[in-house]
């Protein structure tokens, strides 16, 4: 039977790029699921194994050390080493572990997968020596790609897969899964779920540290945010798990392993409201007991006052709502997220009324934006913390692989040519080194906006404190990971 190794890479974490987390690798334990059948199957997550911290002069370099990484190699011996690529920082390593694996032995076939292999396959394929790449969902690409293998069929034909072949990349579409409910659960079984419970940096930006989880109900986007990529890794239609199947998903991790406490990964679990509804009224009736937050984000428009009731009530730890931006026209015609501005306020004003502990996104640095415009978005972040409580989280616009605002920013030469995995990592930091200058704005001058406002949050936050000494020291542990994070430069 084929041998396939499934392996999650370590990480390199640079002094701007916001700390060590680590998660537990469900994607890979979803590819896992649908392949267990049909190999000899091993998984071998960087993060967890043997673990260790080596800092250089640029950064820290954490995880399974590659001498390790081959004695694996070695003594396992695979046919097929699948390597996912979460984040396009990442690549690079995803790049050593390849290379690893041709040294060892070049008849190890290697496939690259997930996001990044996604939107960036066919300079993965020109670059490294990566044999394939799957691109989109994975599960019924490389269960094929298995399935095929073991039988020595052809690869070239099966849809959702690139590769290289005399010097040309070739790639067919395959359409994505319709029926999610058809798909099993992640193989939680492969890994040592307690082990990862006791990782001190196990989802440490989270509100919910303490014996948590990710988990993903829906997937795919029908919207046209320019600075997103998920429409060509998971599709722009909606798709979804019913509330069924998300309810005894959830009661089988509370059963199997005692967690009571999700991170809700999705792009848009609250798109389709009747739906999300009956996950909530679900987890309410059942008496879970969950605490859960939403790390993506959810969009305003989706929620109403009596959703955010049953919110409260289901145990959402903190809400995060996706606003962007404080101007109108760039909500509409740069960004192109299409949210009313006006309904954000009504849906905030609730979430106070209701003593929902709630956060917010922001982004600045957008081709087209001036800097009126990043400082009617800084404000209006004051502002709603101010008068609402909402916590801000200010992030600056970057230009990832797969989203047209690269497309943007490379036609019109506002980034330079070559990015690295270190501008990548940095670049959408608060704190960090802006990647985009236009006519209108240079990356220094987003970097200036960013201090003042920092400086001045860091004023507000401390009024906020003092405002709600009560409130501020139930929710303590839940404040300092996110407050932390985008203040570590001014505190």
């Amino acid at each position: 039977m084929t041998k396939v190794l499934l392996i999650n890479p370590f990480v390199k974490e640079y002094d701007l790029s916001g700390g060590i987390i680590t998660y537990i690798p469900i994607g890979l334990l979803s590819l896992a699921s649908a392949i267990r059948g049909i190999c000899d199957l091993k998984i071998l997550d960087c993060l967890r194994d043997s673990c260790e911290t080596r800092r250089t002069r640029d950064f820290i370099l954490y995880g399974t050390p590659v001498e390790r990484i081959k004695e694996i190699i070695r003594d396992f011996s695979p046919d097929i080493v699948g390597i996912s690529i979460p984040f396009s920082a990442q690549s690079d390593n995803a790049k050593t572990i390849c290379g690893i694996c041709k040294e060892l032995d070049p008849k190890i076939t290697v496939v690259f997968g997930g996001p990044d292999a996604s939107v960036n396959y066919s300079r993965l394929l020109k670059e490294t020596l990566c044999d394939f790449c799957v691109v989109g969902e994975g599960e019924e690409t490389f269960f094929e790609f298995v399935k095929k293998f073991n039988s020595g069929s052809s690869l070239e034909s099966i849809e959702g897969l690139a590769y290289k072949k005399d010097g040309k990349i070739y790639y067919k579409p395959r359409e994505f899964l319709c029926e999610l409910d058809k798909l099993p659960f992640p193989a939680y079984d492969l890994i040592d779920i307690k082990a990862y419970l006791r990782d001190k940096n196990l989802y440490r930006d989270r509100s919910i540290i303490k014996n948590s989880i990710s988990m993903v109900t829906s997937r795919g986007c029908p919207f046209d945010c320019v600075f997103c990529s998920i429409r060509k890794h998971m599709g722009h239609v909606y798709r979804y798990h019913s509330p069924d199947y998300v309810i005894r998903h959830l009661r089988f991790i509370i059963k199997n392993y005692g967690i009571t406490n999700f991170h809700f990964e999705d792009d848009n679990i609250s798109l389709d409201k009747k739906r999300f509804e009956k996950i909530l009224d679900g987890i309410i009736e059942n008496g879970f007991k969950l605490q859960w937050d939403v790390p993506n984000g959810l969009r305003a428009d989706t929620l109403d006052f009596n959703l955010l009731k049953k919110i409260k009530r289901s145990g959402c730890k903190k809400l995060t709502i996706a606003i962007e931006s404080g101007n109108q026209n760039v909500l509409d015609n740069i960004i192109k997220k299409r949210l009313s501005l006006d309904y954000v306020i009504d849906v905030v004003k609730n979430c106070k009324k209701l003593r929902i502990l709630a956060s917010s996104f922001y982004v600045i640095g957008f081709p087209g934006e001036s800097i009126k415009n990043m400082k009617e978005t800084l404000g209006l972040a004051l502002r709603l913390l101010k008068e609402y409580d909402i916590l801000p989280c200010l992030l600056i616009a970057t230009p990832l692989y797969g989203t047209e605002l690269y497309e943007i920013c490379e036609k019109n030469g506002y980034i330079k040519k070559d990015l690295t995995d270190k501008d990548f990592a940095t670049g959408t930091q608060v704190y960090g080194n802006p990647l985009i200058s236009t006519k209108d704005f240079t990356g220094e001058d987003v970097k200036n906006l960013a201090r003042d406002y920092l400086s001045t949050l860091k004023k507000e936050l401390i009024i906020y404190a003092f405002k709600h000494p009560l409130f501020l020291f139930k929710k303590i542990r839940e404040k300092i990971p996110f407050i932390s994070r985008y203040l570590s430069p001014v505190l």
